[in-house]
């Protein structure tokens, strides 16, 4: 029996090791692999690639740029000191333009020391506009009302203002005319575009012919002496 078993096993494994082809003839198959052989292990590598960010110092370029200095040029600027007028000398950007001139006054007397005893008769606004032309003259544009807020006694001297600094800064210019009526210095109406010089205004900018106080009192005192008899004498 047991013989029998092992025929049996045997020709099983032959008929596994061969096979039948076309013919009828057996053919013996050569698998790839032996029973007992394995299939070889495959190892993968994954290659790590490090990527290292380069790092870029960009120094801040300093760059001085040199500005040249603003020039500049003095004006004369008319201010009222005990009913008289006196300038102020004052910085502007040069040239100075009729406008930045007239601007300049308007915004009145300086601060501290500079400004002390001084006052003016000009508002800070609405702008007085001054225009000039080829000839010499200088137009000046009033605003309408512009004597409304100003006392009667200071609007000579308002327009003393405006005339004396024009014409003591704008070179050549030697007339002004205003588009309404002012008054000059000694009280005269001028009619709108009637030209004015500093000579109508002249009264406003000297004391010739005005006694100081200090004046008044030393001539009194002259004239008495003068006038006094010395008991004994002829």
């Amino acid at each position: 029996m047991r013989a029998r078993l092992l025929v049996i096993t045997a020709a099983i494994v032959g008929l596994a090791a061969c096979s039948v082809v076309e013919d009828g003839k057996v053919e013996r198959i050569q698998p790839p692999y032996g029973l007992e052989d394995t299939r070889p292990s495959t190892t993968t590598t994954i290659a790590t690639t490090t990527t290292e960010a380069a790092t870029t110092t960009s120094g801040l370029e300093t760059t001085t740029t040199t500005v040249p200095p603003i020039q500049t040029e003095d004006v004369q600027l008319y201010f009222i000191v005990s009913g008289r007028l006196t300038p102020v000398t004052k910085a502007l950007p040069k040239p100075v333009a009729p406008l930045q001139l007239m601007a300049a006054l308007q915004e009145g007397e300086p601060e501290g020391d500079a400004g002390k005893g001084l006052r003016t008769a000009l508002p800070a606004f609405p702008e007085i506009l001054v225009e000039t032309d080829t000839t010499g003259l200088a137009l000046i544009q009033l605003p309408d009302d512009f004597f409304t807020p100003i006392p009667v006694g200071d609007q000579r001297l308002a327009v003393g203002q405006i005339v004396v600094t024009v014409l003591t800064n704008i070179r050549g210019v030697g007339q002004v005319t205003f588009n309404q009526a002012v008054t000059t210095a000694s009280g005269e109406l001028v009619a709108a575009g009637d030209p004015l010089t500093l000579a109508d205004f002249e009264l406003l900018m000297s004391t010739r012919g005005v006694a100081t106080p200090t004046q008044s009192v030393t001539t009194t005192a002259t004239t008495a002496a003068s006038t006094t008899s010395i008991p004994g004498e002829p």
